[in-house]
């Protein structure tokens, strides 16, 4: 073949765009800044499947984790995070004055030239000036060791990568645009090629979607020289070298909403490495020709088109994918459920409203708050169980593999806890525990909730659904029986001071105590006899002295203790509440205080930046105990 090696690249790659569609609509889009007319409803979009983080998820959990990473909310404007993302995709120049990049420390903004704000958010205009600068930071950051860095030098890197991914997700759906790289001048190519002639600028799919009638243009510049071209000939062949490059300049864009074409592989696809692995089958043509439609019908505004496009797409999806695939996107509608309902928040609420009533009750005690409160009291309950239970339908695992998921469970179990002894005792200290510990642990739970997506696949040293269920559970179970063993210390050590005289309150109150103590000690010990069994297997030994299992071995020996001392009469039912109250702090040390080192083999899943937190509370509870304690003795003794 007398010709350059590249001209014979070019048009053998041409050859895998060919044999597509002709009937592509026109995007209304003319090179200028316009407005869309938009769709008043994207709910066909909330069901798209799109991979991330090695789990299939629906767009509408993305666009959330996405909106959350970037401002820390989950709404813009007060609308769903859905809608922001969507204009991003399908018209991203209208989002670029969106302050949405959430910046904290002051001397970033300094560095970038851009004035700080009371609300501390910014939109991509006015950082994409000193986006340089920013980038230049984020290397030099990136070669000072993790556990060296400074808040503020964690920051850059948080605000370089937001607007990185922010540029990137921006590109996903530019093959649908006209551009400058595909204007067409020459009449006789666009009357060849079959495009408009009522337009000079094209898309990248409008050329590509006539690849076969390109390369039979092409055909006679293999035997002609570069000096031989005319301007016909020169424009041919810039369309061809721009339909080359494209596909390459946006590979590995975040937006990985297509599986791959070889059935047998995990992998899914943005729409432009579709396009470059996928195009020459009748499926790729079929899957980005709909996504073209949705983005033209969406600048239409046209409800119907963009509804169909959408759901055309996804049952393509729904047919192609393998069987692993198939199961996920099966679990797509539940976990789209779930966020909807949002029972964590309704349940936290409830507890709130059900402890709010209690303290009415120790003003004037009437039966009809009692009622209330219990009713309260199981539904919020309900709501915690199913939200639980839906997690594990989704994840099909047990929901206790992240310290989001560990709080949720916690609370659970001393909720449970708090209802059977209400159901035994009924005066109130049953519902008192269930709706502290419910609500407290609900609400920290939300605050690790704005860190993104909760719904994570497991890191491979976690992936085991039976260890889960045993060592795990085991585990946190025993956490929320020590904690509850704590709520009831403070309630004796504060009817010791209120209610001294009555000794049958106190006594129930103390076998109470004891009895969630022991359980707490019970499950702890399993649970960590189990950790052992499962750290055999893992790692070849059953103990290694690592921080989380020395954190395990403190609350046995903790509350072993006190045990101890009560047997061997060192300290009375007063010395066993404030054991309890301090058991706490040593189940907080042990549940997630030992990951703050962040050393040992435990220090996977969790997160820093705890340790304020943690230094508040201890200093409340020590603050609590030197103030009611003198009293209590007092009373007691009087």
């Amino acid at each position: 073949m007398r010709k350059s090696g590249r001209l014979g690249l070019i048009l053998f790659l041409i050859l895998t765009f060919s044999k597509t569609a002709w009937a592509q609509a026109i995007c209304p889009i003319d090179g200028h800044i316009i407005q869309p007319k938009g769709v008043k409803s994207l709910s066909v979009l909330e069901s798209f499947a799109i991979l991330q983080d090695g789990r299939v998820k629906p767009l509408d959990t993305f666009a959330r984790n996405i909106l959350i990473q970037f401002s820390g909310h989950s709404t813009f404007n007060r609308q769903p995070a859905l809608h922001w993302l969507a204009r991003l995709l399908l018209a991203p120049e209208t989002t670029r004055d969106d302050k949405i990049f959430l910046i904290n420390n002051p001397e970033i903004l300094t560095a970038l030239g851009v004035e700080p704000e009371k609300k501390r958010r910014y939109n991509f205009n006015q950082l994409e000036k000193g986006y340089p600068k920013l980038l230049e930071l984020a290397q030099a950051v990136n070669g000072i060791e993790q556990k060296k860095r400074t808040p503020a030098e964690n920051e850059i890197l948080r605000v370089e990568e937001n607007l990185r991914l922010y540029a990137k997700l921006s590109q996903n759906f530019s093959f649908v645009f006209p551009h400058p790289d595909f204007t067409v001048t020459n009449l006789e190519i666009i009357r060849q090629l079959k495009l408009s002639a009522e337009q000079s600028q094209y898309s990248f799919l409008d050329i590509a979607s006539r690849a076969d009638l390109l390369y039979q243009l092409t055909q006679s510049l293999e035997t002609k020289s570069p000096q031989e071209w005319n301007e016909r000939d020169k424009e041919l062949i810039r369309l061809m070298t721009n339909l080359y490059h494209w596909p390459m300049a946006y590979a590995d864009l975040p937006l990985t909403i297509i599986p791959a074409y070889i059935r047998e592989e995990e992998t899914w696809l943005s729409p432009w490495d579709a396009i470059l692995a996928g195009f020459q089958t009748a499926e790729g043509r079929d899957e980005i020709s709909l996504l073209g439609n949705l983005v033209v019908a969406y600048w239409n505004g046209q409800q119907i088109d963009f509804d169909i496009a959408a759901r055309k797409f996804s049952d393509a999806i729904q047919k192609r994918a393998n069987p692993k695939n198939q199961n996920a996107l099966n679990r797509i509608p539940l976990e789209l459920l779930y966020s909807k309902l949002n029972l964590f928040f309704w349940a936290k609420f409830l507890y709130g409203i059900v402890f709010l009533i209690f303290l009415i009750s120790l003003i004037e005690e009437k039966r009809v708050l009692y009622r209330a409160a219990c009713t309260l009291l199981i539904l919020g309950f309900v709501g915690h169980v199913i939200a639980i239970l839906l997690r594990i339908f989704i994840l099909l695992r047990p929901p206790v593999s992240s310290l989001f998921e560990t709080f949720i469970f916690v609370g659970f179990i001393s909720v449970l806890l708090g209802i059977l002894i209400e159901s035994i005792h009924k005066k109130w200290l049953g519902i008192v525990i269930a709706s502290i510990c419910g609500f407290i642990f609900l609400l920290i739970a939300s605050k690790f909730s704005t860190e993104g997506d909760t719904l994570k696949m497991l890191i491979a040293v976690l992936n085991s659904n039976f260890w889960l269920s045993t060592h795990v559970l085991s585990i946190t179970t025993g956490y929320a029986g020590c904690c509850v063993a704590g709520i009831v210390g403070h309630v004796y050590i504060l009817q010791s001071i209120f209610k001294s005289r009555d000794k049958k309150l106190l006594e129930t109150t103390y076998r109470i105590l004891l009895g969630t103590l022991g359980f707490g000690l019970t499950m702890t010990f399993l649970g960590t006899n189990l950790g052992g069994i499962w750290a055999d297997q893992s790692w070849g030994r059953f103990w290694g002295w690592d921080p989380k299992e020395n954190g395990a071995l403190l609350i046995i020996l903790w509350t072993s203790i006190i045990f101890h001392a009560k047997v061997g009469e060192m300290i009375g039912p007063l010395g066993v509440a404030v054991g309890s109250v301090l058991g706490i702090i040593v189940v907080m040390w042990a549940w997630f205080g030992v990951n703050l080192l962040s050393v040992g083999l435990h220090s996977y899943g969790f997160t820093s930046g705890l340790a304020w937190n943690l230094t508040i509370y201890v200093v409340c509870q020590l603050l609590f105990l030197t103030t009611t304690l003198p009293i209590a003795i007092k009373r007691l003794r009087s």
